[in-house]
């Protein structure tokens, strides 16, 4: 009888020893995979270039220079049409009448474009053309993308929110350079026609003169 006893009253003593080790101890949480770097909010770019037009030279603004990537790759593009097409070098021809437009099923979300240059290249700035550009009807029809994430060539992530506007939008990289950068679709807005998540023009720009 009394080894039953001091048998129950060691469970006892364990059981309550357990839910107060639980209840003191930290809370445990989910990593955030973008804890650490800020979010960032694109900013519409106005120039007296034609910039917004879809025209441009080689350079825009004293210390920096358009940079061209040695490749772009997709994750996909929609099927081209008889009179166009959606492959992701559209994204390089400074052409916002043209568009990279992702072929896979549903509204674009993980679709990515991954830009590669021949040497780490010193950013100054990125450019990104929101949507189908080409005319009013293309731009609400195809799906915007709300939030972009540039991944650079050293791990780090970048979460960008662009604005649902017609132009170019500015971003500010956040690493001081970079080998490649890939571009994922986070999310998308809402009011569409068409399953097709669009981009028209990246535009990244090497700094120069420090």
């Amino acid at each position: 009888m009394a080894l039953a006893m001091l048998l129950a009253l060691a469970i006892l003593v364990f059981v309550l020893y357990t839910i107060v080790t639980r209840v003191l101890s930290p809370t445990e949480t989910t990593l955030d995979p973008y804890a650490g770097t800020s979010g960032t909010v694109a900013t519409l770019y106005t120039s007296t270039t034609g910039a917004g037009t879809g025209t441009t030279g080689s350079s825009d603004t004293a210390g920096a220079i358009l940079v061209r990537p040695d490749s772009a790759t997709a994750s996909s593009a929609l099927k081209a049409t008889l009179i166009t097409d959606f492959r992701p070098t559209n994204l390089l021809d400074g052409d916002l009448a043209s568009a990279w437009n992702e072929g896979a099923d549903g509204l674009g979300v993980g679709a990515w474009v991954r830009f590669v240059f021949g040497e780490s290249v010193p950013l100054s700035r990125v450019e990104v053309a929101n949507g189908y550009q080409r005319d009013d009807e293309r731009f609400a029809g195809n799906v915007r993308v709300k939030s972009l994430e540039l991944e650079y060539s050293d791990g780090t992530k970048q979460l960008v929110q662009l604005l649902d506007a017609k132009g170019l939008q500015t971003i500010e990289p956040a690493v001081e350079e970079t080998a490649q950068i890939t571009f994922t679709i986070i999310s998308v807005y809402p009011r569409y026609e068409w399953e097709d998540a669009a981009l028209s023009e990246i535009r990244v720009y090497e700094r120069v003169g420090d």
